[in-house]
């Protein structure tokens, strides 16, 4: 039995109120500084305009007027942004790291908090052992593959390759609860999988433990033991001498709580056993004190949080996989470069400042011989172009020299 997409686990979840769609209000260095540049633009020419006028110099305030209009080019605020935020954009891709949008990259400039989740995030699942104690028939197995096929959960999707190639089934009544299990039927055949607490069994693993009843008959159990990924600590000892505010917040047990409180600073949230919901309530706390807060997770058990965060970055082994509405996604492989990324992103904002400095420089010149009606209109609109290909040339190669000063190309 296939159920209609309205009621699938994807739509439930999306349509769940934790995971509603958060608009995120972040205004941008071009943004803040187009609200203004019209208005004195234009103020300045008029002002020209009557001052020549006034004193009976007609032919000589249209000339300044014009010319205040054509010299004052706005290339800083048009071309260079969208060309340094581009550029960046594409030191990016080839780091792995795929961000939404350009916004997004001033938006993760600002950040100064940066919050984990554990499994699939700061774990490594190519470096995970799984084990099972207990027998499946073939046919079980066959069940199991159906029902875990259809979770992006971590766990699931370390089942499914335990399992191997198996018959897909056409299993009804599945049902799947947000970080604690699943259930469905198959014939005369009842399955639930998940922790001990949503099977209805008493715990007998203290390690990450996915438990297997069918009819009511405890089956077995998968047991995973994770591995950090490579150059953990050294990504998290890198954000914690940058300035970052570092947390953790996983669904899993404390097993490796202590594991944990080594590689992070002391003055981190180690957060364990917290649902979406709660992962949620927890980035909207550190909001509300006035942080700028990034959260990594790897799925969807993590939508909610990633939606809610300034800045949603969704880790993934397979980015061919369902990834939540985040604002970047970052193959596992580039793990060890998040905090190459932070300062990249940090390089980028300066270069759009710098640049505009530069065009500022040069409007402040060309205005002060304008105003004074000895430039002519003409002489404005050849200076103009020069001024354009300067500051594109300029974030160019500024932006590709931040990149390889940061060993991302």
């Amino acid at each position: 039995m296939v159920k209609p997409v309205s009621q699938s686990y994807l739509t439930r979840l999306w349509n769940n109120e934790s995971f509603k769609t958060y608009e995120k209000k972040f205004d941008t260095f071009v943004g803040f500084i187009s609200k203004y540049f019209t208005v004195v633009l234009v103020s300045i020419a008029l002002t020209a305009l009557a001052f020549w006028w006034i004193n009976g110099h007609a032919d000589k305030a249209w000339g300044a007027f014009t010319a205040v209009l054509i010299i004052a080019c706005p290339c800083a605020l048009a071309l260079s942004s969208p060309f340094t935020l581009s550029a960046a954009l594409s030191i990016f891709d080839r780091n792995k790291f795929y961000i939404k949008n350009t916004a997004a990259i001033e938006q993760m400039a600002a950040i100064d908090t940066v919050v984990f989740d554990k499994t699939g995030t700061i774990t490594s699942p190519n470096a995970s052992t799984l084990w099972f104690e207990g027998e499946l028939s073939a046919l079980e197995k066959d069940i199991l593959f159906s029902m875990c096929r259809n979770s992006n959960h971590p766990l699931s999707r370390e089942i499914v390759k335990w399992i191997g190639t198996c018959n897909i089934l056409p299993i009804s009544d599945y049902k799947e609860v947000v970080g604690k299990g699943q259930s469905a039927k198959y014939l005369d055949y009842k399955v639930d999988i998940g922790s001990a607490g949503y099977v209805g069994v008493a715990k007998t693993a203290e390690s990450t433990a996915v438990y297997v009843k069918i009819n009511d008959e405890l089956k077995g159990v998968f047991t995973l033991e994770q591995s950090w990924r490579p150059r953990l600590n050294d990504v998290v000892q890198t954000l914690k001498k940058e300035g970052y505010n570092l947390h953790l917040i996983s669904g899993d047990n404390e097993r490796k709580a202590e594991a944990l409180k080594i590689i992070f600073p002391s003055e981190s949230q180690l957060l364990f056993n917290q649902n979406p919901s709660e992962k949620l309530q927890r980035i909207d706390q550190w909001q509300k004190q006035n942080h700028k807060v990034c959260m990594l997770g790897d799925g969807l058990n993590d939508a909610g949080a990633l939606r809610k965060a300034d800045l949603g970055i969704a880790v993934s082994d397979d980015i061919n996989n369902f990834s939540p509405g985040c604002d970047a996604i970052l193959d596992g492989v580039s793990f060890d470069k998040i905090p190459a990324f932070f300062n990249f992103s940090k390089d980028a904002v300066k270069v759009i400042k710098m640049s505009f400095g530069i065009s500022l420089m040069y409007n402040i010149i060309g205005l002060s011989f304008a105003v004074q009606g000895t430039m002519s209109p003409l002489f404005a609109a050849i200076l103009m172009p020069i001024s354009t290909v300067t500051i594109i040339s300029f974030t160019s190669l500024m932006t590709r020299w931040c990149g390889k000063r940061r060993g991302l190309l």
